[in-house]
């Protein structure tokens, strides 16, 4: 049990992102079957894509796949054989026929984040190869950019059913996110809607915010953090500090 999976505290929180990506996946799996089955959720980074995938293959059995930038296709496709439990075949179209086979069979949700590295890198006719064989719901998730990418390769835009553009996170976000990470204090809702004005609702940094505001709090004995107490203090942008020399 890690410190943040501590008795009494939610293991995973059901974010605005989390929500919609959720949804998603059910439109995909109860979709008619004239319907193609891929879905695309895109969004700036800090947005909480990945914990909604990470949340997802956890609460609704979907596989999970993160792109590398060094991969090429015979990387992508060990990586997804081994996330199905398959054994990786000896060839390029050997194992895509495999997983196509498995994805046809089972109908698992395949989840594949960092779909941009896929589009620059020219293996996203891949993915959509496997779709066609297999009808098993895919949803891409990637930058904002995303959906422009996915233009130059017209069969796989076509071919998307549902758009999930991802949400800066809400007051209601923050609050979830502070029950899950904050311990000893209550973090007041006016210093959580700061916190996000000044991150602009990035996941990541409302909660490395919230691990400020934890320590400064712990160690100056307050056990209500509020906006009057926070005061003029800055909050943690994620930069490096500028220095001259």
């Amino acid at each position: 049990m890690t410190r943040h999976q501590q008795i009494g505290k939610p293991a995973a929180a059901m974010l605005r992102n989390v929500l919609g990506l959720l949804e998603a996946i059910e439109r995909l799996r109860k979709r008619n079957d004239h319907l193609s089955g891929l879905g695309c959720m895109y969004g700036p980074s800090g947005f909480g894509k990945t914990v909604a995938c990470a949340t997802a293959a956890a609460t609704q059995a979907a596989v999970h796949v993160e792109a590398r930038s060094s991969w090429g296709k015979r990387d992508f496709l060990e990586t997804l054989s081994i996330a199905l439990g398959l054994m990786p075949a000896k060839t390029i179209a050997k194992m895509a026929q495999a997983i196509g086979d498995h994805l046809r069979d089972y109908q698992p949700t395949l989840l594949i984040d960092e779909a941009d590295i896929l589009v620059d890198k020219g293996m996203i006719e891949l993915v959509r190869e496997l779709h066609m064989v297999s009808e098993a719901p895919i949803v891409l998730i990637g930058e904002e950019a995303l959906p422009t990418k996915l233009k130059r390769y017209e069969r796989v835009h076509n071919r998307v059913l549902v758009w999930v553009p991802a949400q800066p996170a809400s007051l209601a976000d923050a609050r979830q996110l502070a029950e899950m990470y904050v311990d000893g204090i209550e973090v007041a809702d006016d210093l959580l809607g700061h916190i996000v004005e000044q991150r602009r609702g990035r996941t990541r940094r409302i909660v490395s915010n919230l691990e400020q505001v934890q320590q400064v709090a712990i160690r100056e004995g307050i056990e209500r953090a509020d906006l009057s107490w926070w005061g003029g203090r800055s909050l943690d942008t994620g930069e490096a500090p500028t220095r001259k020399l």
